[in-house]
């Protein structure tokens, strides 16, 4: 089946709209196992069960505002309940970014380091209401909840098995075929919903709704000068900040009940890009999309080599895998927690 026609189909529809709900039942529940199993043999049959670690590594391309940013990612996930994500970030004027984020059984960590100067660089929202900042343990309770939910996406995107607990909720259909859409619920309890193809038994889709972190870029980050970078549309990275209005003048006011910004070509201080996101209030959930695609053998299990991301049904990422690792040797320490 294409995926570029499922992403059309999808992109042209409303969230699920296309699916028929199938009606609980002992007949549809037998069908559902047989799926099941039919998954399981499409992803390499009993060879899943001895994958009990996964390691893929590759070069993204993600839309970050008005601007494409490329860079590399290294995933590793060992099952049940740890994660080492490393993502190394080309910028603009020779600058890279190296982002860390780690979950180990009940806890998380992460870091990041910026190379080669960062201008006016990037902020993360992370204080509370009036700037207020927030517990340390509640940042990490947070982290680990997102955390936890984030290994379970992948899991169940790259090696689903019946011991995912999928509940059968109905067909999607497209014109180049069907594809039977099982749910779960996530660390947050919020729904994940899994297209699996009926013609190939593998896993097509994976759609489920978060909260895009909100960021911020000041002179010579991504967005270019004066802080303008961030803007775009809502649900690409950073395009929850709109654009700063007028031209360059002694200063720049904010939209309505927003903070003024700096002049033009002037780096805005934290507080200014603090106050700027406070104001516009708590992020609302968006829909997210990972479509899997080109799937080939590795030591005997099926894996996506092409994975892209739309976000409220804009492209926002693809992320191309040019290696795979089963149950590969990992460092000792690899997620125990940096020290500063």
């Amino acid at each position: 089946m294409s995926v570029r026609i499922w992403i059309v189909f999808l992109i042209l529809s409303l969230p699920f709209v296309g699916i028929q709900v199938v009606p609980t039942s002992p007949a549809v529940a037998d069908q559902a196992a047989d799926a099941l199993l039919q998954l399981r043999s499409a992803l390499g049959g009993d060879q899943v069960e001895h994958v009990k670690s996964l390691s893929a590594e590759g070069a993204f391309r993600r839309q970050m505002g008005p601007r494409e940013i490329e860079g590399t990612t290294a995933l590793t996930l060992v099952f049940p309940d740890r994660l080492h994500r490393s993502e190394e970030t080309e910028m603009p004027g020779g600058a890279s970014m190296e982002r860390v984020t780690v979950l180990a059984g009940d806890t998380s960590w992460e870091d990041v380091q910026n190379r080669g100067g960062m201008g006016g660089g990037m902020m993360m929202m992370r204080a509370g209401p009036g700037g207020r900042e927030i517990d340390p343990a509640l940042l990490e309770q947070a982290r680990t909840r997102r955390m936890k939910s984030e290994l379970q996406r992948w899991t169940l995107a790259l090696l689903p098995t019946s011991a995912s607990a999928l509940t059968p909720v109905g067909v999607a259909e497209a014109p180049e075929g069907k594809a039977d859409v099982y749910e779960v619920k996530d660390e947050r309890g919020q729904p994940l919903r899994l297209f699996i193809d009926q013609q190939t038994h593998l896993p097509l889709m994976l759609s489920f709704q978060d909260i895009r972190p909100r960021m911020m870029f000041g002179p010579g980050g991504p967005g270019g000068p004066g802080g303008q970078g961030g803007s775009g549309r809502r649900g690409r990275p950073g395009g929850d900040v709109p654009p700063a209005p007028g031209p360059p003048q002694a200063g720049r006011p904010g939209t309505e009940g927003q903070p003024s910004l700096p002049p033009q070509g002037e780096r805005p201080t934290p507080e200014q890009m603090r106050q700027r996101l406070e104001a516009q209030g708590p992020p609302k959930p968006s829909a997210v999309t990972l479509y899997l695609a080109d799937h080939r053998p590795v030591d005997g299990v099926m894996l996506p080599h092409r994975i892209s991301q739309s976000v409220d049904g804009q492209p926002v990422e693809e992320w191309t895998v040019e290696k795979y690792l089963v149950n590969p040797k990992l460092k000792a320490d690899l997620f125990d927690r940096k020290s500063k």
